[in-house]
């Protein structure tokens, strides 16, 4: 009873680890040109806000980073560049642990990570989503409160392209 209990516990950790992946080939679909929008809270109304954003995404100094150059059409002295880089041993997205790692209908993939951090000066529970595909590319935030039990989308970027 005890070697089967072992093999189970063992091929469940395998399986585990093995959904809790992201490599350098999960990445490259993005290479290219997206445009959609980017909707954030605005915490001086306590509304969603949503404006045009279009990202050009380019390989980074290895394969395992992205670099993102963010347009706004309405808002250019907002343009910037950020990055998505994943860990060596393929377990974290910018520093962040993954926790999941779930194939959706169409055939895009949704990496899920989790870390406490700070947003709007108030301790949280912070988790960023990436859905990833051919035709499809997002970037959410979520925020917990350390006092509460409720999950806010903080920002979204949803991109598309043909």
């Amino acid at each position: 009873m005890k070697i089967i209990l072992f093999f189970v516990v063992l091929f469940m950790a395998f399986c585990g680890s093995a959904q809790s992946n992201i490599s350098s080939d999960d990445l490259t679909v993005l290479i290219g040109d997206w445009t959609g929008t980017l909707t954030y809270m605005d915490y001086s109304t306590n509304e969603p806000f949503s404006m045009p954003a279009n990202v050009t995404v380019k390989m980074g100094k290895n394969e395992n980073q992205l670099m993102l150059f963010n347009e706004y059409p309405n808002e250019p002295k907002a343009n910037g560049k950020g990055k998505v880089t994943i860990s060596r041993d393929e377990k974290s997205i910018n520093g962040n642990p993954l926790i999941s790692r779930e194939s959706l209908e169409g055939g895009d993939t949704q990496f899920t990570t989790e870390s406490t951090g700070k947003d709007n000066n108030e301790k949280a529970l912070i988790r960023n989503i990436y859905v990833i595909g051919d035709k499809r590319f997002v970037i959410r935030k979520e925020v917990k409160f350390e006092n509460s039990e409720e999950w806010l989308i903080r920002n979204e970027f949803n991109y598309t392209r043909d």
